[in-house]
């Protein structure tokens, strides 16, 4: 029929029995899932066709490299391949945002957002060899601050750490906030120990600012992208998350020597 769409509704049913425990019927509650499984279908398709996009690029890359090596020349076609290849992805990336990938509080990607965008990168950066990092962060305290100061001032924390952390990197790095006190991001270079500074000091110039009653605290682990060869996003991840949490422990067990020692 002409114009038929498909319908998916999420279905629970249980077993209706009266008071001698025999079953005489059923109960149950339907709910209508239809637009997030368009949602779902829509971001399968978007996937599919960025793996396209990024494999007929990076082929493409690859011979212009070649021909770069034979004659000087050939630079200009690789920059003619490169301004394409970031073409596609601003477009990608556009389309992407679409689909709700971001996060309401923060206004960076959220968790679906990142590991669609990052997954690609990932994978692209393996094919051409660009270095990378994943770095996987922890804002310091976020219950202390709403059991002090209210839960109004604990989303303040996140946007304003949100913020710190997006002054620290370029557009084209991605940042995400994966839940609760976690952030993530792409980050398109490999110096760990850089990528760390950068941060404190952004983080430190964010202290140093007047009209709040506490400072913000960050944990953070870095997982190069060269440490393990074609390691997928999520285990870069775990990676960082590890790294993260090594590092979490150090403050507290300083803290706690401090505390010790008075």
């Amino acid at each position: 029929m002409a114009g038929r769409r498909d319908s998916w509704v999420l279905t629970t049913k249980l077993p209706l029995t009266d008071n001698d425990g025999k079953i005489i019927g059923t109960m149950g509650i339907s709910r209508d899932i239809t637009d997030r499984k368009h949602a779902e279908q829509e971001l399968h398709e978007y996937r599919v066709h960025l793996e396209e996009l990024v494999a007929q690029r990076t082929t493409e890359l690859v011979r212009a490299n070649e021909l770069l090596e034979e004659d000087i020349a050939a630079r200009k076609v690789a920059e003619q391949e490169l301004a394409l290849k970031a073409e596609e992805l601003a477009r990608s990336n556009a389309v992407l945002e679409k689909l709700q990938l971001t996060d309401d509080l923060t206004s960076v990607y959220n968790r679906k957002g990142f590991l669609a965008l990052a997954e690609h990168r990932v994978k692209l950066s393996y094919r051409t060899g660009d270095p990378f990092s994943i770095a996987f962060i922890d804002l310091d305290g976020l219950k202390r601050i709403n059991d002090t100061f209210g839960h109004e001032e604990g989303n303040r924390a996140l946007v304003q750490a949100a913020n710190v952390l997006r002054d620290c990197f370029r557009q084209s790095d991605i940042l995400a906030r994966m839940g609760g006190d976690e952030f993530a991001i792409f980050i398109a270079e490999a110096n760990a120990d850089e990528i760390a500074i950068r941060i404190q000091q952004r983080l430190d110039a964010s202290n140093g600012a007047p009209g709040r009653q506490y400072k913000l605290s960050l944990s953070i682990g870095i997982a190069s992208g060269t440490a393990k060869k074609d390691s997928d996003i999520q285990s870069l991840l775990e990676m960082a998350d590890r790294l993260m949490y090594q590092q979490k422990g150090n403050k507290q067990f300083s803290r706690n020597a401090t505390t010790s020692g008075k």
